[in-house]
């Protein structure tokens, strides 16, 4: 399944259960940073509950079943990169990296 924007509304399997959820933009921080608000429509009655999940620019991955979390702070300086696995409808952490512009190294370490 792929994700289909219109405006303000993205529809996409968010916990990969292989049913269409959608999500809300909520806000734009400063540079590529923004998030949104995602709600999960529960298989078992059709209807729609607003979900955990937060970060900063997420980013699911249908094929891995992972959700990417794109962070850049400090002016971008440094960047946060997590990646989630759903477990029960929650977002749980695998791995975590912060990455810091190095100025003599003139790169991000």
């Amino acid at each position: 399944m792929s994700t289909i924007c219109i405006d303000n509304i993205s529809v996409g399997d968010d916990n990969f259960d292989g049913i269409e959820d959608f999500s809300v933009f909520e806000i734009s921080y400063a540079g590529a940073n923004t998030s949104s608000i995602y709600i999960l429509r529960n298989p078992n009655s059709d209807k729609y509950l607003k979900s955990n999940f937060s970060g900063t620019s997420l980013e699911f991955d249908n094929d891995s079943e992972l959700i990417y979390e794109h962070n850049q702070c400090y002016a971008g300086r440094g960047y946060l990169n997590a990646t989630y696995k759903v477990v029960e409808n929650k977002m749980i952490l695998i791995e975590k990296k912060c990455l810091e512009n190095h100025e003599e190294k003139e790169d991000f370490i």
